[in-house]
């Protein structure tokens, strides 16, 4: 399975929260680690940021459910921050055969759709996040902003999208947090399989 039906994504607007007051945050940063080799084989539900670790203080999870085939999609409102409305994080565990290169390419800015309109759609430089990344900004008739991060890592695909709340948030800060919050995503997968290594080939066979 390459290509992912994002048609399911869905603009969530809050018209209230969010007290507008000093400059924006800057992005967090995620620790980097040595990991086994092998694929991804956990479920999605098992692999998705918890709540607890979330980036932004007083998020609250407001969309938890399945998607797709072997996809899961965790919405965070954001209420409480002066930069954002909402974060979305979609991963999907793909057939182990999936390279991160063919899921970027089946998975780009036109793969998005929304349901009341079509926004206008771009492709923006997306800063360096797995084992590569693309970021696209979504422009709605009203001005509002939609920017999302798709990346992959060994076999999960992952998307990461944000509404920025305010103009003062540059599309590059935007993406400069989806891209965080993916590395953050991507660093969760890697403890789990410091912990639990994927199986190797004689593992796998039951060689000795």
């Amino acid at each position: 399975m390459r290509q992912i039906a994002l048609c399911l994504l869905m603009l969530a607007v809050s018209a209230c929260g969010g007290a507008v007051a000093g400059p924006p945050t800057p992005a967090p940063t995620a620790p980097s680690a040595t990991v086994p080799p092998g694929p991804v084989l956990f479920e999605p539900q098992q692999l998705i940021m918890p709540p607890e670790v979330f980036p932004i203080h007083g998020a609250a999870v407001s969309q938890d459910a399945a998607v797709a085939v072997r996809g899961w999609d965790r919405q965070f409102a954001t209420d409480s921050s002066p930069d954002f409305r909402w974060f979305n994080i979609r991963l999907f565990v793909l057939d182990p055969d999936v390279t991160p290169a063919s899921f970027l390419k089946d998975n780009g800015c036109g793969s998005v759709t929304w349901s009341t309109e079509v926004p206008a759609a771009d492709v923006l430089v997306a800063p360096t996040v797995g084992d590569g990344s693309t970021a696209c900004l979504y422009t709605f008739h009203d001005d509002a902003r939609v920017l999302y991060v798709t990346t992959a890592y060994r076999n999960v695909g992952l998307l990461v999208g944000t509404q920025p709340r305010r103009d003062l948030v540059s599309d590059t800060l935007a993406i400069d947090w989806a891209s965080a919050i993916a590395r953050e995503q991507i660093s969760i997968i890697q403890k789990i399989l410091i912990a639990h290594p994927p199986p190797t080939v004689r593992d796998a066979s039951g060689g000795g």
